[in-house]
């Protein structure tokens, strides 16, 4: 082993260290993993470390820190180390998840259903109807198939002996998994050779089983096989990333509440193509926002009806309203002997030492040991975080005191347990003209694993999202808290079968499908914006770029007035011209408050809206994108065009993407239809103005615009003149760059939906395309008054045509047809 690189690592006192067994003493499924680190070069870590950066950067991972200034733009931590776990120490870590999930599922069906624990005072009353997690709308509500508890998640912690324990447990909308998996993906990626040799065991059968189980699960119908979504809170939910990664990975449409509705006792999704019965749902909400009819009326997140739905069994929730309950620190301490009496076995995995304070005597135990507990309240909150005993002061006592003592039985006392670190690889610092030196330092770390039901019993994830505190001296180990994450590498003894993933199933013949599915209301809308950001921002860069190098260049002003690409960013309300044209256009390329930064802002908006729908090198190409930006009030002209260079390249790469990358079904359609309209928009615009006011200044400003220089130079051997400029730009359909192709390309994609969804907008389009196609040679000149009618005419039709396909679309008004066939 390197003893560079343990220098200076030191194990805490009273700590169980993850990595050593004693001083300088490797545990024995560590040696291998650390001597293949001690063996790479100083700078092949450091580009193990870059390479890990760059891929969570550019795969657009992130976790929204609500303490932290970034917010939702801080990116998810991950340490190239992973926690390994032996083959021996899972297996009991595994039995131990699975008998507990089994046991809270039971805890659940009589918390619902008979009560006979809380008759018989196994579990005082007081404890389950006085947490917030308990929901009287759904008494008596048996799900389809009778498993309450679908999804299961528990924070362990392992304590100075080597033993781990259960701190808490998650019911309600586990989340991590998602994380869990990004983590596997990047970290296997450094370490590719180390996967194979130690048997890591894969994740994908873990996944394969949730997803089958949803579909096992779920109400059957006689006509189609049943739908699974994933319910979100939506893009401002700190774990939105691993909603859209899991959506995608497991095939599922994500869904926020909006994109249901209830209608005859079912749930049903809106689509583009009509309503879409949905038949289970995975949900990433709390329960009570779930529905503003019956639980939480103020919820703008849930949807009405939900749990109606719910009790007549036509849908499938998982995990079942009401599973929050059994989040409550209060079961705790009961779960030992519901163990004893449910399933006839003591458990397995035991919880941290928990007493509930609505018992005098546990208030009265908890206060005489404060320095060695935890104070936490029973309903999980930001707003009031867990109090360490031994960090107070006499005063800081006394409030709590008076406090737990107002209302005791909603607080729990815990154990504090002095939880293991594992090694973590970060820079040290740089020293002059060297290269900064990596090291180890021991951070405190948790593990949360996962489960899922089965037919033949709580699955478990063969591995877990590992925590890591903030910084070495935090005792708290949480994400909202600035902590990191790592991968959990479970070693096995036996080989492991990496050929399995989530795509195994043999597909027939009469599997085969030629569409990516129903595309919602929502994800149609942005995407329609999508394409029309993604085309204004190229429109707006590119416009800059030509009046930047005109002022560059010193045409940007003459005796005869202001060049018309300076005119034109005016008309737009990109600058406010004044006496220095270069301060305007400068801070409209480089200033984060300017109409390009928030061009930009709401191109990523809408894309993070669609990131279940959108390709990594699509995120990739968003991300290099923002991350080249130049918002700096010190820039300058030269390193301003600069940027709107690469700006407009990425965007170009970003067009590729959509011809190339994007199957022609419903949804590419509609992006495709938003590019149309902001293109045709534009280029009338432009047109007008160059006309009108930009005679005197010539036309290579023009053809730069729109990108037409090279072929207008490949056709005609002259200096551009107007006849062939604006038949190129106007009434050429071979020029992606023209009106009229933009013009064909609108009247094909509405004539396509058109065909399946009735009229919406070719009404107003045809006759504008009539009159373009009827434009005769001779009328493309500036002062042509038929070739200004006809741009004026065709710029109104591309709005009106928005607004027809809003209308139509995106507000997803249902037809008394449509409701009757569903009633």
């Amino acid at each position: 082993m390197g003893a560079a690189l343990l220098s200076g690592y030191t194990p805490l006192q009273g700590r169980y260290d993850e990595l050593l067994a004693g001083p300088h003493e490797l545990r024995r499924h560590w040696d291998t993993f650390m001597r293949s680190l001690a063996d790479r070069a100083g700078a092949e870590v450091a580009d193990t470390l870059a390479l890990m950066e760059r891929e969570i950067r550019e795969n657009g991972v992130t976790y929204n820190v609500y303490a932290d200034q970034q917010g939702a733009d801080r990116p998810w931590q991950v340490d190239p180390l992973p926690l390994l776990l032996s083959a021996n120490e899972w297996a009991e870590i595994e039995a131990g998840i699975a008998q507990r999930a089994e046991l809270l599922n039971r805890v659940l069906q009589d918390i619902y259903g008979p009560q006979e624990l809380l008759r018989s005072g196994a579990i005082p009353p007081s404890v389950i109807f006085g947490h917030s997690g308990f929901l009287h709308q759904v008494q008596g509500i048996r799900p389809p198939g009778g498993t309450h508890l679908f999804q299961y998640a528990a924070d362990l912690a392992r304590s100075p002996d080597g033993r781990w324990w259960v701190v808490s447990d998650r019911t309600q909308a586990p989340s991590g998994m998602g994380y869990a998996l990004e983590n596997r993906l990047v970290v296997s990626r450094v370490f590719p050779q180390l996967f194979g040799e130690l048997r890591v065991q894969h994740l994908a059968s873990f996944f394969d089983a949730l997803r089958e189980s949803l579909l096992r699960s779920a109400p059957k119908s006689a006509d189609e096989p049943p739908r699974v979504v994933l319910l979100t809170p939506g893009p401002y939910n700190e774990t939105y990333f691993e909603h859209a990664l899991l959506a995608r990975y497991l095939g599922f449409a994500l869904v926020e509440g909006t994109d249901l509705t209830v209608r005859g006792d079912c749930v049903w999704m809106k689509t583009v193509d009509g309503l879409k019965r949905v038949h289970a749902i995975l949900r990433r909400q709390d329960d009570d926002y779930c529905d503003p009819l019956e639980l939480r009326s103020d919820s703008a997140l849930g949807v009405p009806g939900l749990t109606d739905c719910a009790r007549r069994g036509t849908v499938l929730l998982a995990n079942a309203l009401g599973s929050g309950v059994l989040e409550s620190g209060a079961l705790l301490g009961y779960l030992p002997k519901l163990s004893e009496s449910l399933l006839g076995e003591p458990l397995k995995l035991p919880s941290v030492a928990t007493w509930w304070l609505g018992e005098p005597a546990a208030l009265h135990d908890a206060w005489a040991r404060l320095d060695k507990v935890i104070i936490k309240p029973l309903d999980r909150s930001p707003r009031e975080p867990a109090v360490f005993g031994v960090d107070l002061s006499a005063v800081e006592r006394a409030k709590l005191h008076e406090r737990v003592a107002a209302q005791p039985q909603r607080y729990v006392a815990q154990e504090w347990v002095r939880v293991s670190q594992a090694p973590v690889l970060e820079r040290g610092a740089h020293q002059p003209e060297r290269r900064a030196r990596e090291r180890l330092s021991g951070r405190s770390v948790g593990l949360r694993v996962f489960a899922v039901a089965t037919p033949e019993g709580y699955r478990v994830m063969p591995g877990g999202l590992t925590r890591v505190a903030g910084d070495g001296d935090s005792r708290v180990i949480a994400m909202q808290r600035g902590g990191s994450s790592k991968d959990t590498w479970v070693l096995s003894d036996a080989p492991v079968n990496a050929s399995f993933t989530l795509l195994s199933t043999t597909v027939k013949p009469e599997d085969l499908v030629s569409s990516q599915g129903s595309v919602t209301s929502r994800a149609a809308e942005n995407l329609y914006w999508f394409g029309r950001y993604g085309e204004r921002c190229d429109a707006t860069a590119r416009l800059l770029r030509v009046a930047i190098a005109q002022v560059l260049d010193g045409t940007a002003e003459r005796a005869d007035g202001v060049a018309p690409s300076l005119l034109l960013a005016e008309r737009l309300g990109l600058v406010e011209l004044s006496q220095a044209p270069a301060a305007d256009l400068l801070r409209a390329a480089t200033h984060a408050d300017a109409a390009l930064s928030e061009q930009l802002r709401q191109l990523a908006r809408v894309a993070f809206n669609l990131r279940d729908r959108m390709s990594v090198d699509n995120w990739r190409t968003l991300n290099q994108l923002h991350s080249d930006a130049v918002f700096d009030q010190a820039a300058t002209l030269p390193v301003a065009l600069a940027w709107l260079q690469r700006a407009v390249t990425s965007m170009m790469t970003l067009s590729g993407f959509v011809l190339d990358g994007m199957t022609r079904g419903t949804g590419w359609r509609f992006l495709s239809l938003g590019r149309r309209i902001e293109r045709l928009s534009n280029a009338c615009i432009a047109l007008r103005l160059a006309c009108t006011e930009g005679q005197a200044h010539g036309l290579d400003w023009l053809l730069d615009l729109c990108d037409s220089t090279v072929t207008f130079r490949s056709r005609y051997l002259v200096a551009p003149e107007w006849l062939p400029v604006l038949d190129l730009l106007v009434r050429d359909e071979a020029n992606p760059r023209s009106v009229a192709f933009q013009v064909k390309g609108l009247a094909e994609y509405v004539g396509k939906l058109e065909a399946t969804h009735g009229r919406f907008g070719s009404d107003v389009l045809a006759p504008a395309q009539a009159m373009l196609r009827a434009l005769d040679p001779i009328d493309l000149h500036p002062d042509s008054t038929a070739l200004l009618t006809c741009l004026d005419r065709l710029q109104a039709a591309a709005s009106a045509v928005s607004d027809e396909l809003s209308l139509k679309f995106f507000s997803h008004a249902v037809s008394r047809s449509v409701l009757s066939r569903v009633a």
